[in-house]
């Protein structure tokens, strides 16, 4: 606020504004024109007023210059004026009590000191006045003031006026230093809409306050300072501040308390915005100290460059929005935190360095829209950063700390970029959406949604962490979505995944697992093309509507849990089931009323465990049970307990496997025409095996009469023996025998084909020895058993080394080889 000035007589207000244009006019064409003589002071020192003090034998009028010669030491005290005043080298004033109206300029070459309530007031009614001569100006408690109506521009041109009190002015031009010096005191200085150009030094220094008022001018500090030394304050209100630099000392301190505007200027101190004065920022601020809003809040106006090596710190309030005079776009070049709001509808934010919310009683909200981040957006210390509106992040990273929570609400939109927490830190969702439609969006961190939330996800969505879904939360396709990456979704209760239209499709090449539901009542495709677990003991339900659901991926049930597959199974077509991985230990339905048996397997399919099983519909016969035909790209399995046997002759071209303690069964003829059967459990065919060409390996049961004209080898491997137990056998001349030798010990060292019927041999015996083994002379391995052994093998290839060979030997009921000497 203006300091009131004293009035000099009963006659003149001094203030510091313009009186109407009209007493303006007057006053000037009734001022006479005099001849400029000088008066002077010859009294040495004492009171001003007495004439005979003055060479000219009168107090110094309005038309006569005034001169202090040299070590004079005059005191003002009454209401003094003059035209041009002059004081000479060590010469003093003291003004009090009272006023000194000088009507020109100011030639100053001593001390001039302005008592409490008194002042120095120019009155010139237009044009310059100067302060110049070197000399200072004190004031204590004083004023230095234009008179009342007075459209006049002060120019201090080298003079340190300091102290405590107003400097009241028209229009100013500091060529010099104005100094806050009275510690515990301010000293104020304010102008009209004239403005101010500072090309010195204004501080505050010794404790003092410099208050910088302004009437919505500009402050013109162009190649200049304005600055607060330790322990005192620099006070800004009011003005424009136009280029130059704001600088503090140790715990000197520049506050803004009104709203003032900074446009190009240079910041190297410690800046304060008071609660409720908002700084307003215009064009490019090089930040090189530190701007801290604990409780206000910074605006731009127009587009604005943010940049330097310090930083911008806010507290509970509005951080950062466009002021009244319209919107605008802030580049921001340096770090940034705290809490409050940055931006509105009409403000943009280019983010090209960090943004932190570190404050954890007050999130720090990213209303902006759009933000542009080419950084880092963060939360940090157990704070929350809340994005509200559309984040393009294509390139930059948005992160939660350890502790602290990225909360993405109403509108709020991430597109492109990465996602990353660390420690408990966490993205959380009321609601709001990825979009990976043109640039893909990466979560290589820990994305909760909570019970109720909903997250939209679109495009391309490459997750290395995990999206964790509460019991009723859910991730929406509100396009094409497709999830890549080695993270996991995380379903439980009854978490979802839908979608909102027909065209709007889910392609998984991640993992998903958990329970409750992929799709709902709204027709959403999805293709499988990574991996699906349910793992829980509440069922993983699959609502194949719109386009269906397709597996070319892996789908596995874990035991005790489920997988309900409501809709059409796309791999499942007139009962061949193709691509993809069946991976089973619980319970599987299928309840498409039209294709739900599976009676051709052109897919890959386990049955792990006993309780393991695929069902035609809920509580349902067994999908599996008139399965006929395994194709040349078909792999079944079973293991680990697991007995199916089926109602039809089964053909196998690809690769099928009895693993051990398990059984598969046919109610006819098992034909293999191809691939590979592996038996290390139990496999029956009442009406026998007919094994035409492909391979056979195992340590298992073959339970039917075997005709081989296939390969078969006793064992998993050539180097896994084992016994290979058959109901009776037969090889033919086209088949083919394999024995692996690693030790002379039946089973574990050597294969073994045992049959408990008869044995007719032809074909092929292949002997697998293991380079390193070489048996000893007299050794001998039972490779057949059977009730009666008949037929022999076709040159069988005996040789072990130079020394010694292998001597086959037919039996009634076995054959043998026998290691002798010799080549």
């Amino acid at each position: 606020m203006a300091a009131t000035i004293p009035t000099k007589g009963n006659a003149r207000a001094a203030a510091l504004f313009l009186k109407p244009l009209a007493f303006l006019i007057l006053a000037s064409l009734a001022a006479p024109l005099f001849a400029q003589a000088t008066n002077t002071f010859t009294a040495g020192s004492g009171n001003w007023s007495p004439p005979t003090a003055w060479s000219l034998g009168h107090d110094p009028n309005r038309n006569e210059n005034c001169a202090i010669p040299p070590g004079s030491s005059p005191i003002g005290d009454s209401g003094q004026e003059c035209l041009n005043f002059s004081m000479g080298t060590g010469a003093t004033l003291l003004i009090t009590p009272g006023y000194l109206f000088p009507y020109g300029s100011m030639l100053n070459q001593g001390a001039i000191t302005v008592g409490p309530g008194d002042g120095l007031a120019f009155e010139q009614n237009s044009g310059t006045v100067t302060i110049s001569g070197g000399g200072t100006i004190t004031l204590a408690n004083g004023n230095l003031t234009t008179g009342s109506g007075v459209p006049e521009t002060v120019v201090n041109v080298d003079h340190v006026i300091s102290g405590q009190g107003h400097i009241l002015l028209y229009q100013f031009t500091n060529q010099a230093t104005i100094n806050a010096n009275s510690s515990g005191n301010t000293l104020q200085v304010q102008t009209s809409t004239a403005g101010f150009t500072n090309t010195g030094t204004l501080e505050a220094t010794n404790g003092g306050t410099l208050h910088l008022i302004g009437q919505s001018t500009i402050l013109n500090n162009a190649g200049a300072t304005i600055r607060a030394l330790n322990g005192s304050t620099v006070q800004l209100e009011g003005y424009t501040f136009t280029g130059g630099t704001l600088t503090t000392s140790g715990t000197g301190t520049l506050q803004v308390v009104n709203t003032t505007y900074f446009n190009n200027v240079t910041n190297n101190g410690t800046f304060q915005v008071l609660a409720g004065n908002p700084t307003i920022f215009q064009g490019t601020i090089v930040n090189n100290g530190t701007f801290n809003a604990p409780n206000g809040g910074y605006q731009i106006d127009g587009n604005v460059t943010l940049k330097g090596t310090g930083t911008v710190t806010g507290g509970s309030a509005g951080l950062f929005h466009s002021s009244f005079v319209g919107g605008g776009t802030l580049t921001l070049q340096q770090p940034l935190s705290g809490g409050g709001s940055i931006g509105d509808t009409s403000f943009n934010l280019t983010n090209q360095s960090t943004i932190t919310g570190n404050n954890p009683s007050a999130n720090l909200v990213l209303a902006a829209n759009p933000v542009v981040n080419t950084g880092t957006l963060e939360a940090s210390n157990g704070a929350t950063l809340e994005i509200q509106n559309t984040v393009n992040n294509n390139g930059g990273t948005i992160a939660a700390q350890n502790g602290s929570t990225v909360l993405l609400d109403f509108v709020g939109t991430i597109a492109g970029g990465t996602l990353t927490t660390s420690g408990t830190g966490s993205f959380q969702t009321t609601s709001g959406t990825l979009d990976g439609s043109t640039n893909t969006v990466t979560n290589a961190g820990l994305y909760s949604v909570a019970s109720g939330a909903t997250l939209s996800l679109k495009g391309t969505i490459q997750n290395t962490g995990t999206f964790a879904l509460a019991s009723g939360g859910c991730l929406a396709m509100s396009s094409p979505t497709t999830l890549t990456g080695s993270g996991t979704v995380q379903m439980n209760g009854n978490s979802c995944l839908f979608g909102w239209a027909l065209t709007n499709n889910l392609t998984n090449q991640s993992t998903i697992e958990g329970s409750g539901s992929i799709g709902d009542s709204n027709p959403m495709g999805f293709t499988n093309a990574g991996t699906v677990i349910a793992n829980q003991s509440t069922p993983l339900t699959i609502v194949s509507a719109g386009s269906g659901f397709s597996n070319t991926g892996s789908l596995i049930v874990n035991a005790g849990s489920g997988v309900d597959v409501n809709g059409q199974l796309k791999n499942l077509s007139k009962g061949t089931l193709t691509g993809g991985t069946f991976s089973v230990a619980g319970t599987m339905v299928l309840e498409n009323a039209a294709y739900t048996t599976i009676t051709t397997n052109s897919a890959n399919i386990t049955l792990t465990g006993a309780a393991a099983q695929i069902l035609n519909g809920l509580g349902g016969p067994s999908a599996l049970a008139a399965f006929a035909t395994n194709n040349s790209k078909g792999m079944f399995s079973v293991q680990s307990g697991q007995l199916l046997s089926t109602t039809a002759n089964f053909s196998n071209k690809g690769k099928l496997t009895v693993g051990a303690s398990s059984g598969f069964g046919t109610a006819g003829t098992y034909t293999q025409t191809g691939g590979t059967t592996t038996v290390d459990g139990v496999i029956s065919a009442p009406n026998g095996f007919s094994l035409k060409t492909g391979k056979v390996y195992g340590a298992g049961t073959i339970s039917g009469a075997v005709t081989a004209a296939a390969a078969v080898t006793t064992g998993d491997s050539i180097t896994l023996p084992g016994v290979l137990s058959v109901s009776s056998y037969s090889q033919t001349s086209t088949g083919s025998l394999t024995i692996p030798i690693l030790s002379n010990v039946v089973g574990t060292g050597y294969g073994q084909l045992a049959s408990t019927g008869a044995v007719s041999l032809a074909g092929k015996l292949v002997l697998k020895r293991k380079s390193s083994y070489v048996p000893a002379i007299g050794a001998k391995f039972t490779i057949v058993t059977g009730s009666a052994v008949s037929g022999q093998f076709a040159s069988p290839v005996l040789t072990i080394n130079s020394k010694e060979h292998f001597q086959i030997t037919y039996n009634p009921n076995s054959v043998t080889l026998t290691v002798v000497a010799g080549p």
